[in-house]
């Protein structure tokens, strides 16, 4: 079953999980593993061209490396929203490590 998101924990997971790092491509958000001409980001510039594009990342779990960013409005039946808490959740060991703290606050 196909997958979309615009919710920023669930697409940090994602790239996690894949091996990606954020990144920019002629001003359009990309993933990369470091192979291709997109140039790495954080995350801040990242989530600012997916939202001046009003994109979302779609996926099927079953083929990760067909990910795409996509139009928001072309995903409206597969869409979750911002905020799922599922999202939060599993970036929480990622932000933690990356802000360098042992215990969730």
């Amino acid at each position: 079953m196909k997958q979309a998101t615009a919710d920023r924990g669930e697409i940090i997971h994602f790239a996690g999980q894949q091996g990606l790092s954020p990144a920019l491509r002629d001003g359009a958000p990309a993933f990369t593993a470091g192979h291709d001409d997109a140039a790495r980001c954080g995350w801040e510039a990242f989530f600012a061209a997916l939202e001046d594009r009003s994109l979302a990342l779609a996926w099927d779990p079953e083929h990760p490396a067909a990910a795409r960013f996509a139009p928001r409005g072309e995903l409206a039946g597969s869409l979750r929203g911002h905020g799922s808490p599922g999202g939060l959740a599993r970036s929480g060991r990622f932000l933690r490590a990356l802000l360098r703290r042992d215990e969730p606050r």
